[in-house]
């Protein structure tokens, strides 16, 4: 099939300010995907180390873009150089770099048509997307490192803005954190080392909304916006159920299967093994592996703060605060900004103080939670901040 040279066609934006601040660190000097095609900060030879490293890193883009469904590598070679399949070798050969990169092979073609006219040979690069997918959600806040794709071997590094569609993977690295902001306005804190899919959401005109998230390991926080008569919010773990009929609640999923939920607000519906608890503000349950869910259980209560309660500090300061009946150790949290959407460090404390340590410079808010003998997370104390200026 004959394509126009248009097609074919990519610009060469060296001197574009927006590419040209990238090309200290990136191997391609910056890569755009415009209508079609993939615009680099420099021309690309036909061949060479540098060609091959720019390679990778396109094709690490187009990994991160599942919307993109074919590629076309075009050599554009002078006729010495073209002919007796010379030039489809060339397109070949940066093809495979793509698919080692992970393009899956049977969404990259090859062409060599003749050179362009006063241009020195090239490899050009175009590509087919389909029609964009609803947004399902756009990361609000982020500390860490933050992978997003298709499928796990798929993942590659998100930031702060970035889409995410639907059946998409979400994970952070053990020491990263992250706010979702769903499209029906939800939000959707993910803990460190945690993997969720984002499965269906829709939006009625009447405003009714159909959420459902799959929960695969690790933990989340939800704030689930109001919805219609018949929405329906559910969280789906390996074992269990949790339907939102209320605003504010976490669930967690465990390696050996079991499934544990704390309310905080609102109410919410826990099934498994066809049996189902209502679980209410300050209540929590638990799924264990092939069994229905247990009796809600009072959720421990906020601890009360001794301080610091504000305050600058020349060395680590000692947070403390007061004893909470029940609580077999205690969850430290502490975060740059006083919402604790994301970057929040966690330490663990069994006594009643912790000594913040001595990397934590700047400025911090913190809190804490008291949790119970079968890792039942409670209700956060208020929140307090202090300065460390060593």
């Amino acid at each position: 099939m004959s394509r126009s040279t248009s097609w074919l066609m990519v610009l060469t934006l060296s001197g574009s300010p927006v590419l040209a601040q990238s090309q200290g660190a990136e191997p391609c000097g910056g890569v755009r995907f415009n209508n079609g095609r993939v615009e680099l900060g420099r021309t690309l030879a036909p061949q060479g180390p540098e060609t091959e490293q720019c390679l990778k890193h396109v094709g690490q883009a187009l990994v991160a873009r599942p919307a993109i469904r074919s590629v076309t590598v075009a050599a554009r070679l002078p006729d010495a150089e073209r002919l007796g399949g010379q030039g489809l070798a060339v397109a070949k050969a940066a093809a495979q770099v793509l698919v080692a990169a992970g393009v899956p092979q049977t969404r990259v073609s090859v062409v060599a048509p003749p050179a362009v006219p006063g241009q020195p040979g090239q490899l050009q690069l175009a590509y087919v997307e389909r029609p964009a997918q609803p947004r399902v959600a756009r990361v609000r806040a982020a500390g860490g490192s933050i992978l997003a794709g298709a499928t796990e071997d798929a993942l590659q590094p998100r930031a702060i803005g970035d889409s995410l569609h639907t059946g998409e993977l979400f994970q952070t690295a053990s020491d990263a954190s992250a706010e979702l902001e769903l499209a029906d306005a939800s939000r959707v804190r993910v803990q460190p080392d945690t993997l969720l899919r984002l499965g269906t959401l829709e939006l009625s005109a009447q405003g009714t909304r159909v959420v459902r998230l799959e929960l695969l390991k690790g933990s989340v926080e939800t704030v689930a916006a109001p919805g219609g008569e018949g929405s329906v919010f559910e969280v789906r773990t390996r074992g269990a159920v949790a339907g939102v009929r209320g605003t504010q609640f976490r669930v967690t999923a465990k390696e050996d299967g079991a499934s544990r939920l704390e309310t905080l607000e609102g109410k919410v519906a826990l099934g498994a093994q066809g049996a189902e608890v209502d679980v209410g503000a300050g209540q929590g349950s638990r799924v264990l592996p092939g069994v229905a869910p247990e009796a809600p259980r009072a959720l421990l209560t906020a601890p009360r703060l001794e301080g610091p309660r504000g305050g600058t500090f020349t060395t680590p300061p000692t947070l403390k605060w007061f004893e909470v009946k029940g609580a077999k150790h205690y969850r430290v949290e502490l975060a740059r900004t006083a919402d604790f959407a994301a970057g929040v460090r966690t330490h663990e404390a069994t006594g009643l103080t912790l000594t913040v340590p001595g990397e934590h410079t700047g400025k911090w808010f913190w809190r804490v939670l008291p949790v119970d003998k079968d890792d039942f997370i409670g209700f956060p104390s208020k929140i307090h901040a202090f300065e460390l200026r060593p």
